[in-house]
């Protein structure tokens, strides 16, 4: 572990919201390729938004040569749409991984058959993830298409194959998106992705309009209603107890916090964006982290997009947001605070078996740290 990168990096998100400056980079960038894709979801509206429009290979290129010279613990998730439509996606993600980045992808596994998950398996991804809404069939079926949830099984299946065979290759991971018609589901899928060969399980709950993160209604179709919230409440301690024995769910937050999330009752102090956290670039080339655009890189560098006046009232605004949206891409919650980030290190530093000398000269590298912020916020 890298334990004095990884306090500066919280470091340097943790003053950035502070000081209202961009002194860290994003650890999340979700690039949007396209959104043509093979299904309509019913609880997705990405199809009916930006259809002509498709981020071309050479933008793409031109972020990561970007984000590569960062020397920053970044992230990319190449997201759409259905990512493998894209006839050059593999050119796409060869690029990237040449140039040293840690590139995941999202897909429904609609197109995923034996030979696809050869390419994929090969590619370099670090993550390849697949949508899965329910334990049954007819759930899964009801909310993409007919024949969904088997197409997604056998990706997996064969992902999982091709790994086994390649003795190596990415992660890969199921996405469950809560919502009323699966939540009694939530933990059925635990055994059959289990079985299946996954190798990470997450969950996340369901946004209403994609395009506006803070509109979280309980009017909404998918929404959790008060007569759904107690058994939530029950499928989240089986999901925790199973975890706790077993590993394989990956909680990005407290889960317990979905409760309030459905309720309306989530507060800042539970649970924060930190603006400078994510950043997502659509088809169209607009970047934006949540709200309006603040770039194009059809027209600057993403480095050039993060730091317009744009970008400074839009992460403004997400600060200032009262209705948070549990969206885990935003939150970094070990840099909420500052006693908690010196904790962490403290607390690894003693769980570490590296001797008293190198303990030393990392305290005293982190308290240099400090004491750098400390001279930007005398002079703010």
């Amino acid at each position: 572990m890298d334990y004095i990168k990884n306090f500066e990096q919280d470091l340097a998100y943790y003053f950035s919201e502070l000081l209202e400056k961009p002194l860290a980079k994003p650890l999340w960038i979700y690039l949007s390729l396209s959104h043509k894709c093979t299904y309509r979801c019913q609880m997705c509206g990405v199809v009916n938004i930006l259809q002509g429009h498709e981020l071309s290979a050479s933008a793409v290129k031109n972020i990561f040569d970007t984000i590569s010279a960062w020397d920053w613990d970044s992230t990319i998730v190449l997201t759409g749409g259905e990512v493998f439509l894209r006839s050059d996606i593999f050119e796409i993600i060869e690029y990237g991984v040449s140039r040293g980045l840690k590139i995941e992808a999202v897909s429904n596994g609609a197109l995923i058959d034996r030979d696809l998950a050869d390419k994929i398996i090969s590619s370099g991804l670090k993550n390849i993830a697949i949508s899965l809404d329910g334990a049954k069939e007819a759930t899964h079926d009801a909310i993409r298409q007919k024949g969904a949830f088997n197409k997604a099984m056998t990706a997996i299946d064969n992902l999982v194959k091709s790994k086994f065979r390649a003795a190596g290759g990415p992660q890969i991971s199921v996405w469950v998106t809560i919502m009323r018609e699966n939540v009694g589901e939530l933990f059925d899928v635990i055994p059959l992705v289990k079985q299946a060969g996954v190798e990470c399980l997450v969950y996340h709950p369901v946004i209403v309009n994609q395009d506006d993160m803070q509109n979280t209604s309980p009017a909404a179709r998918f929404w959790l209603r008060e007569d759904d919230i107690e058994f939530l409440r029950k499928q989240i301690d089986k999901i925790v107890e199973y975890q706790k024995k077993n590993g394989l769910v990956a909680f990005l937050h407290d889960p317990y916090l979905w409760l309030k999330h459905f309720k309306g009752r989530l507060t800042k102090k539970e649970w924060k964006c930190n603006p400078f956290v994510f950043v997502n670039v659509g088809p169209d080339g607009d970047v934006r982290s949540c709200g309006a655009a603040f770039g194009n890189v059809k027209d600057m560098s993403l480095d050039e997009c993060l730091k317009t006046g744009e970008a400074d009232r839009a992460r403004k605004t997400m600060k200032n947001c009262q209705k948070p949206c549990l969206q885990t891409c935003w939150a970094n919650p070990q840099s909420d605070y500052l006693s908690g980030i010196i904790d962490n290190l403290i607390r690894n530093l003693r769980a570490s078996r590296i001797d008293r000398t190198a303990k030393k000269e990392i305290l005293l590298k982190a308290l240099s740290g400090l004491n750098s912020y400390e001279e930007m916020l005398k002079n703010a």
